[in-house]
């Protein structure tokens, strides 16, 4: 698989210097733990742990006390160090890609999966002029399915993390009203159905290979002869072997190429970038040559 500096839509920029999320976590983690902040936790932590265990006479507190202190105080500089180091691999892969960088973002529900849940986010989020020219952006999109108990009280029933690289393709919204490729998922899905109220129905494509990955759905007022000339036998061979089996909506002059889970490496995320590159200038070309047609 190519790496971030060596794919086709970054050459010649500089070599990107942290390769994935967890690189430094483990040197950031130890100077979170030599820290002052974390020697005062552990000292009046521990100190006020043994003295309530003396206090109440108890020989279980006095030992359990400090060790929890201790694990709890190693729990967080961890968690801390964790969330810095991507924040960090993140922010500079951005950087070195010519991209912005905020954290969190928020995403105009333009497709099923970006309104997906009760409650959306975007993190990571790197956004400005994809390569091709197109503007956009690509991070983590997490969508969480809210419910009300009993009682009236909010709770979290499911939490999706996807990547996602999102670009404007305004001239395609009067060709393509809505077309979703999904990775075909098993027996045992690890999300819901994002689509399940979205007015659609299954479309064939003639290659066992792309049938056996993927799910192909369109909206009914799709033109369906505009969409297999956009599935050309190259396109589909494209997708059917391509290593991330990346799914895509393309729906309200908006694309969304995603993976179902989180992108960690630079690698594999310049590969969902050039991917999402690749679809959009085949959809530009197909707008292109049916104003042509008509003219």
């Amino acid at each position: 698989m190519r790496t971030g500096q060596e794919s086709a839509g970054f050459q010649g920029r500089e070599p990107l210097v942290r390769i994935h999320a967890d690189a430094g976590q483990g040197e950031l983690f130890r100077s979170y733990l030599r820290g002052r902040t974390a020697f005062w936790a552990l000292f009046v932590g521990v100190s006020a742990a043994f003295l309530c265990g003396a206090w109440k006479r108890d020989p279980l507190i006095m030992a359990g006390g400090p060790a929890a202190v201790a694990l709890g105080v190693t729990g967080v500089a961890w968690f801390m160090a964790d969330r810095a180091a991507a924040r960090r691999f993140y922010s500079g892969f951005a950087r070195n890609v010519g991209l912005g960088y905020a954290n969190p973002f928020a995403l105009l529900p333009l497709t099923p999966l970006l309104s997906a849940g009760s409650r959306q986010r975007a993190e990571h989020w790197m956004h400005g002029q994809l390569p091709g020219d197109l503007p956009g952006g690509v991070g983590h999109f997490v969508w969480e399915r809210i419910e009300r108990d009993s009682d009236g009280d909010e709770q979290l029933r499911e939490r999706n993390r996807f990547t996602v690289c999102v670009a404007d393709l305004e001239p395609s919204m009067a060709l393509f009203k809505g077309v979703f490729l999904r990775p075909r998922r098993g027996f045992v899905a690890s999300h819901s159905d994002w689509l399940k109220d979205t007015r659609t129905h299954e479309l064939e494509v003639e290659s066992a290979a792309f049938t056996e990955r993927y799910e192909l759905l369109i909206a009914d007022d799709q033109d369906e002869v505009i969409l297999r000339r956009l599935l050309s036998p190259t396109l589909v061979s494209w997708l059917a072997n391509h290593p991330l089996t990346p799914g895509l909506e393309l729906k309200a002059g908006a694309l969304v190429v995603f993976v179902p889970y989180a992108i960690e490496d630079a690698g594999n995320l310049t590969y969902l970038i050039d991917a999402t590159r690749h679809v959009a200038s085949r959809v530009l070309d197909e707008v292109e040559e049916d104003r042509l047609r008509a003219a």
